[in-house]
């Protein structure tokens, strides 16, 4: 899958999931367009092109009676519970790892991945949907401080879909973090939202914690280094199934099985900007983080070795639902403004993983 950078972006950054859900907030102020790069080439001084990665992984080949109920006692709920966080191998410490493409927040390695993670997800959709967004290309943007993704379409009608390196440097220290939490009982994931709360201003470079903010042994531990790479992928196989969902249901009209965008030079995503729907559509987030969430445990329960759990994506809103609470700033990021809070789309993505197991995974696609 190519995973090509966008450039700068014209005025309400990358807000361009309005094109689905619309947004009655208002757009940020607009920065500068970056000037003189050619459509999908990768911005001067930045990251070079990653190496390109594997394809996408091949999905995985397919007690006595308990004690008697009293009469008149509350039926129980018979959905299974979610399934607890996997926790790191115990045992004594495995051989430290001594370089990390995560614990070094590898951008180049996090774009690929991320696309690797796409195609996983599109692979294991039913194949009315997976028809409508295969071949659609997944998008980075470079912008400082900028930390969303989206699904748009282009000036031909194309879809795309983009994800910032903002967002992943945000995910990739959340994975790193709760990592360390469940094997060593510290609290870092919560001090990092914190920090970042409380440091963070918009369109800065993300706020890196201090050295020294994790124990050096335990950064490098092979059983928690094992366990962030099980998170990162769960978080953005969350951000990416929420939106190829608004593409797959319909939302944006353009992704109806033609291939996708060619590419999208920085100058015109201001005029696709100007597309947007101004009212902010609740049914259409709702039935995107359904949705989304369903493809990443069917995927996830295709895959050989670890599987993906709603953990990931959990943790995503927990990381945003911190900032609602704690930062002085009314938006902090472009996330922020362009989704419905974080507090209505927990219990949403809860209620549907309870669903799909309680179904065996039955696809359930709402009418929206």
């Amino acid at each position: 899958m190519t995973f090509p950078v966008l450039g700068r972006r014209a005025a309400g950054g990358l807000a361009l999931i309005a094109v689905l859900a619309g947004s009655a907030c208002e757009r940020p102020q607009s920065r500068p367009p970056t000037t003189g790069q050619a459509p999908g080439q990768w911005q001067p001084g930045g990251y070079p092109p990653p190496a390109p990665g594997p394809g996408p992984y091949q999905p995985a080949p397919p007690g006595p009676p308990g004690p008697a109920v009293p009469p008149g006692t509350p039926p129980a709920s018979t959905a299974p519970p979610p399934p607890p966080p996997a926790p790191p191998p115990g045992g004594a410490p495995t051989a430290p790892v001594g370089s990390d493409p995560i614990n070094n927040v590898d951008i180049g390695w996090l774009r690929q991945r991320a696309a690797q993670v796409m195609l996983e997800l599109v692979a294991a959709l039913p194949a009315t949907q997976k028809q409508r967004v295969d071949g659609v290309p997944l998008f980075a943007d470079p912008t400082v401080g900028e930390v969303n993704a989206f699904a748009a379409c282009d000036d031909q009608g194309l879809p795309l879909m983009a994800v910032s390196d903002g967002l992943l440097d945000v995910v990739a220290h959340l994975a790193q973090f709760r990592a360390t939490d469940e094997l060593f009982g510290s609290r870092r994931a919560d001090a990092y939202i914190e920090l970042i709360a409380t440091k963070q201003r918009p369109g800065q470079p993300i706020v890196r914690p201090a050295a020294g903010f994790v124990d050096p042994a335990q950064h490098v531990d092979g059983r928690k280094v094992a366990r962030q790479n099980a998170l990162f992928d769960e978080e953005v196989a969350f951000v990416i199934g929420h939106e190829l969902a608004h593409h797959h249901l319909g939302h944006t009209g353009c992704a109806i099985g033609r291939g996708g965008s060619r590419g999208v030079h920085p100058s015109d995503l201001g005029r696709l900007l100007s597309r947007t729907a101004p009212i902010f559509n609740q049914p259409n987030e709702v039935g995107s983080d359904v949705a989304g969430t369903q493809n990443l445990l069917t995927a996830g329960s295709r895959r050989q070795g670890v599987k993906w759990t709603e953990g990931g994506g959990l943790l995503v809103l927990q990381f945003f639902s911190g900032l609602d609470r704690m930062s002085s700033t009314d938006i902090l990021f472009g996330f922020e403004r362009s989704h419905p809070p974080p507090a209505l789309r927990l219990p949403i993505v809860q209620q549907t993983a309870g669903a799909w197991r309680l179904t065996g995974g039955a696809p359930f696609f709402p009418p929206f």
